[in-house]
């Protein structure tokens, strides 16, 4: 069996419903979000909501945060994937002790090469990078930047489980003034999808980031859980739900709703 075909067998086709993970977190254009460890043709729609909360002194802080991503991918081949991501519109309703604002925006975007391999008959490995394109109305003195590297893993385990996830190391990057503010900022992601039916699957994990540098800090720990829909002519529809329980994001809810085409 050669390389290509290992990787083949073990890579979603025909609207299998598990997938790969699906994008979480709160950064720009799902930035330092692990993706599928497959290379696939597809296009997809994410509507993403953010809750915080911290009502108490000496805060009185709250903010509702809406965000719509676009994402395309094209492969190449069988191994390479080029993929292209932006922010196409964002809005946010901040409260912080008595100020608001609701200021809304669009952008930044992102681009990614990945490259898919075969690591068992059962198992396909990825290795990625990706780059924060500085395109944002949303700052007017200054912009953010970032180059992330990465790896995913997509394991099947029986007919109806697949176990996937990945690393991820980002390098978040603010320029101000003339001045640059970075950060080196390290993810993990893992999660098991069931296949309830061949056009549903259901999934639960959990995702860790980190701040490695200037200082080290647990940035979020956050339990996940998320179910897919196979619908007709290739389209297909998902939900995530995200609850931070650690860290220094005190972000209370993170939802994401997603419509989707996949080519493959």
């Amino acid at each position: 069996m050669s390389v290509r075909a290992s990787a083949a067998d073990v890579c979603p086709r025909g609207g299998d419903p598990a997938a790969g993970p699906l994008a979480g977190g709160t950064a720009p254009a799902d930035f330092g979000a692990v993706p599928e460890a497959c290379g696939a043709t597809d296009a997809l729609l994410r509507l993403r909501g953010a809750l915080t909360v911290a009502s108490t002194m000496p805060d009185y802080y709250g903010s509702v945060i809406g965000v719509a991503t676009l994402r395309g991918r094209y492969q190449l081949n069988e191994q390479s994937t080029l993929s292209v991501a932006a922010d196409l519109f964002s809005y946010g309703y901040v409260s912080n002790a008595g100020l608001v604002s609701h200021p809304a925006s669009v952008g930044p975007g992102t681009v990614a090469f990945q490259r898919t391999f075969a690591a068992g008959a059962e198992t396909a490995a990825s290795l990625y990078t990706r780059a924060l394109v500085p395109l944002d109305t949303a700052r007017q003195n200054g912009f953010e930047t970032g180059l992330e590297i990465g790896a995913g893993l997509r394991m099947g385990v029986g007919r109806r489980l697949v176990v996937d996830g990945g690393l991820a190391l980002a390098t978040p990057t603010y320029v101000v003034g003339g001045q640059i503010h970075a950060r080196l900022v390290s993810g993990a992601l893992a999660e098991v999808w069931l296949r309830l039916r061949p056009w549903v699957a259901v999934g639960a994990g959990m995702d860790l980031r980190l701040q490695v540098s200037p200082d080290f800090e647990v940035v979020s720990a956050v339990p996940r859980v998320s179910a897919r829909f196979r619908l007709p002519r290739r389209f297909w529809t998902a939900l995530l739900v995200e609850l931070p329980v650690a860290g220094q994001d005190r972000t209370d809810l993170i939802t994401g709703l997603f419509l989707g085409f996949s080519a493959n």
